[in-house]
């Protein structure tokens, strides 16, 4: 009923971005915006190609306010959507030049575990191999500050990779290409023989953000790796992006794995979408994180010092091996 360029067209206006004083902030809110295509596409209304009418219909389901204001102006300007329309042609050139694939939300190939989150991207840009859904079972997002402090980061790093590696058969790590923990966690797992996949608040046209990152990119390509991208390929990064970007590592994987992170930054937006999808999290038991324990709705977290807490864990839970436990207050 979508057709290709309609997903891109959604993820161009998924990606819209406005200045608030000194923030940028997204246009649109993207579960309003998700919530009509839901609803658009359970209906079969294309709400690019029907009536106007019949489209504020859809619209007119959402609560009351500045939101559903903003979608209905949206929609009802005739000349914002067709110059949006226009800039389809230019995502798609710059795909095919610079080699970048798509998986929409229809298509078989899209990850079965971002249907079921709460914001699930309309496409998925890639470059690389393409993702392997079976595979994502046996997966953990290794992320963290970008300035960890702790000289044994490595070492732990190590440790936990090399036994998940040789006990779980761990297949992909997912994390973002940042500088600091998420390049040590790219690092590590690729010389295990696992594959990554690098999710970028960018789009997969523009040059690589950070630039010091650019050759590990160019690794993960090189050991079947993927870079990941809901952005259309044009655009460039930005620190909503960037926040946008975390959700997707704690979405796609089963475990995430934080390194060092303190009571502010992306990792954090990170971890709380974690426990908004139920996933399990593990947290390094260093005095660093110790400020977890202010993060709002967790009242009980058990650190980790080693792989054998794992194994301890599961012993006495009598439950699969996770490093990290949590409960809602």
């Amino acid at each position: 009923m979508y057709s290709k360029d309609d997903m891109i067209l959604w993820s161009m206006i998924g990606a819209m971005v406005v200045d608030v004083g000194r923030l940028e902030v997204l246009a649109f809110s993207p579960e309003s915006l998700f919530k009509i295509f839901r609803k658009s596409s359970q209906l079969g209304i294309n709400v690019f190609k029907e009536n106007y009418k019949d489209v504020l219909e859809i619209i007119d389901e959402l609560k009351d306010g500045v939101e559903k204001e903003k979608i209905k102006n949206l929609f009802g300007d005739f000349k914002t959507l067709r110059d949006l329309k226009s800039g389809v042609e230019k995502e798609k050139n710059l795909m095919e030049i610079n080699g970048i694939k798509m998986s929409t939300y229809f298509c078989s190939d899209y990850p079965q575990k971002l249907r079921e989150c709460k914001i699930p991207p309309f496409v998925l840009y890639y470059k690389g191999k393409p993702l392997e859904n079976n595979l994502l079972i046996d997966s953990i997002s290794i992320v963290g500050t970008r300035n960890p402090e702790d000289d044994k980061i490595n070492q732990f790093t190590e440790e936990i990779v090399k036994n998940l590696k040789e006990k779980v058969e761990l297949k992909y790590n997912i994390s973002g290409l940042a500088l600091g923990c998420d390049t040590i966690g790219h690092k590590i797992t690729m010389k295990y023989g696992v594959r990554n996949i690098a999710i970028l608040g960018q789009g997969l046209a523009t040059e690589i953000y950070p630039k010091e990152n650019q050759s590990l990119s160019k690794e993960i390509l090189e050991n079947e790796g993927t870079l990941l991208s809901e952005l259309p390929p044009s655009l460039n990064v930005r620190g909503i992006y960037l926040l946008g970007r975390n959700r997707l590592q704690a979405y796609l994987t089963e475990e995430l794995l934080v390194l060092e992170a303190g009571n502010k930054g992306g990792t954090i937006t990170t971890i709380k979408t974690a426990f908004s999808e139920k996933r399990k999290v593990y947290i390094r038991n260093i005095k660093k994180n110790q400020t977890m324990f202010t993060l709002k709705n967790i009242s009980k977290l058990t650190f980790i010092s080693c792989y054998s807490d794992m194994e301890i864990i599961k012993i006495l839970t009598g439950k699969p091996a996770t490093l990290f436990t949590f409960q809602f207050s």
